[in-house]
């Protein structure tokens, strides 16, 4: 029974915390856009950061500090008020809803590229598929092994330099695990968060270009590449959890005029500052880990009736 408790509790924490920090996050980028009056370019790793935090900070919280206070210093009576079990009953439909939400669309984009596939590529790379025509031009599809699959349309189009950079662009994808971001994301759903999950993928999308383009040259044929390519993206949409080279929703205009003009995308800091400042803050937190246990259960006590 008083595991139980703890359980509930550290489910309402969860929810208060992530409801309040995903409006937050959510409010403060809104207004941050409007104020600007203009998209701002943010590295791809820094805007799929502001999305998941106000997940993994609730959810690390909960674990780590709510479930040792309350185990440590809460009474052994039930005492919780209905108001925490209907938190509680909450977080669980979030959690649920999430990993039904990742499922289908997991589901759906298999169903799809299943009907696209034809025949494993003629190629000796063994990271690219061939689908047939009416598949999309290029796509990114799987998630622990991701692949890039081609379809005869695009062989027909691009030449064998497009081809190549276009297949890099995807591999730039592959690289950063984007097909799993999209997957974490469609697991993780809150209202109003929509702004940032946008500037991501198009952020996504320049930083694999960038990723391709190496030479002037190889900018001006993916650029030839996306023009090629753009004029029959409207026939599909992009599936939830793969990543395509180009499709109605691609800001493709913006790209091409950054290839044209060799421009890069904005990119933030090396990881070491950032590593840095986790361990500083872990360090403190460790080596005063029984005073934030302390504080922990009395924000408890607060904010969980």
């Amino acid at each position: 029974m008083f595991a139980a408790r703890s359980l509930v509790v550290c489910l309402a924490l969860f929810w208060v915390m992530y409801t309040a920090l995903s409006c937050l996050t959510g409010a403060a980028w809104s207004a941050g856009q409007r104020l600007l009056r203009r998209q701002v370019l943010v590295s791809p790793s820094a805007l799929f950061g502001i999305r998941i935090l106000p997940f993994a900070f609730s959810a690390l919280f909960a674990v780590f500090f709510t479930l040792p206070s309350f185990w440590l210093m809460e009474r052994k009576s039930l005492d919780e008020d209905a108001t925490t079990f209907v938190l509680a009953i909450c977080a669980l439909l979030l959690l649920c809803a999430g990993v039904l939400r990742a499922l289908k669309a997991s589901r759906l984009t298999g169903r799809m590229v299943s009907q696209w596939l034809s025949k494993p590529g003629k190629g000796s790379e063994p990271s690219t598929l061939s689908a047939a025509e009416g598949a999309p031009a290029l796509l990114l599809v799987g998630i622990c092994r991701p692949k890039v699959m081609i379809s005869d349309a695009a062989m027909a189009a691009l030449s064998e330099n497009e081809l190549r950079v276009a297949v890099g662009h995807e591999l730039g994808h592959r690289r950063s695990w984007d097909n799993l971001k999209k997957l974490m994301i469609n697991a993780i759903p809150f209202p109003g968060m929509s702004g940032i999950e946008r500037s991501w993928r198009e952020a996504a999308e320049l930083a694999a270009d960038d990723s391709a383009a190496k030479t002037r040259r190889d900018a001006l044929d993916l650029a030839s590449a996306l023009i090629k390519l753009s004029r029959h993206a409207n026939r599909w949409t992009e599936p939830e959890t793969a990543s395509a080279f180009v499709c109605g929703s691609s800001a493709v205009a913006m790209r091409v005029q950054r290839l044209l003009e060799a421009r890069s995308s904005t990119r933030i800091p090396g990881r070491w500052p950032w590593a840095l400042l986790f361990l500083l803050i872990t360090t403190a937190i460790v080596s005063n880990y029984s005073t934030v246990l302390v504080l922990t259960h009395r924000l408890t006590e607060l904010v969980v009736p």
